[in-house]
């Protein structure tokens, strides 16, 4: 359960879980996934190939198209938010044990509005949970756990994640035991700080309950704007239709996003004026829409191509 509970937090982030049964006929091959090619706009040599990441799917997504293979192939650095094979669960737990539950007494029905404590029952009663399992979490960290097991009953697995794909192929690269340098973007302890610590937890809370009944139509146009690498309706689903409905969730969007965009741009930035080929995965969320790391590049006078 931890291994996977810590690997939703990708998924969180993203605000992306995939549907089964929706599009399997598609063929992977044929995808239009947000994929892009970086040149610097300095003297130095360097390449950086940003990749949209789908952090939980199934076998459907695969094979991916020919020029984001080669691409990879090519690459000298594979780039992850964060390599989960390399993390401390260890560590993770203690961290969630130490800063994540309640050790006062209280429970998270003390710390919710009888709306949510509501919603919370039924979301309990559909996932056949106890809540005298959970009735010491603090409100983010059950959010990433209902969320786990939202996605365990929909039946998506983070092991078909693309960012989970390159970092197994990193692993046997060319059949010698050989691997791609790998480099992360963030840490284990900056990726659960974002839920220990995110404001207006209980709003998140709520809104996420809510976001779980509506998950099957919500996933099937996600999947769906992935496929076809439609980045406006993507950057609409995920963050304009969700701020102008809920203005409230800015301050939470700019925590889980937009500071984390200018935190990654800053050190895309820094391999762009180095040397060497980077194959970099990050959540597709964070590449698209004015504030994405996209836009940002862009804006720094590096040549973007979409590919």
């Amino acid at each position: 359960m931890a291994q996977r509970l810590y690997s939703v937090i990708r998924l969180v982030l993203l605000l992306v879980i995939l549907l089964p049964g929706f599009f399997r006929s598609a063929v992977a091959a044929n995808d239009r996934a947000f994929f892009w090619q970086i040149e610097s706009a300095a003297d130095a040599t360097a390449t950086v190939y940003l990749m949209g990441s789908i952090h939980f799917a199934d076998d459907s997504f695969y094979p991916l198209r020919k020029e984001i293979e080669q691409a990879f192939n090519h690459a000298d650095y594979l780039v992850v938010e964060l390599d989960v094979n390399q993390s401390d669960h260890v560590k993770y737990n203690e961290i969630l044990v130490k800063d994540g539950v309640f050790k006062d007494g209280t429970t998270i029905r003390d710390v919710i509005t009888d709306e949510t404590w509501r919603q919370l029952r039924q979301r309990l009663h559909h996932l056949n949970i106890s809540y005298e399992n959970i009735k010491h979490y603090k409100p983010g960290v059950l959010v990433l756990t209902l969320s786990a097991l939202q996605v365990m009953k929909l039946g998506f697995e983070p092991e078909f994640g693309i960012d989970a794909y390159f970092l197994a192929k990193a692993k046997r690269q060319d059949g010698s035991g050989a691997t791609k340098n790998i480099i992360e973007l963030e840490t284990l302890e900056q990726q659960l700080n974002l839920f220990l610590n995110i404001p207006d937890a209980e709003l998140l809370l709520k809104e996420s309950l809510y976001s779980l009944d509506e998950s099957e139509l919500l996933m099937a146009d996600m999947v769906r704007y992935w496929k076809t690498g439609d980045e406006k309706q993507m950057e609409k689903i995920l963050f304009a239709d969700a701020l102008l409905e809920y203005p409230a969730f800015s301050a939470i969007y700019d925590k889980l996003f937009y500071d984390r965009n200018r935190q990654m741009t800053v050190k895309i930035n820094t391999m762009l004026n180095s040397k060497g080929v980077y194959f970099v995965v990050v959540g597709s969320g964070h590449l698209i829409g004015e504030k994405g790391i996209v836009n940002a590049l862009r804006k720094k006078g590096h040549e973007v191509e979409r590919l």
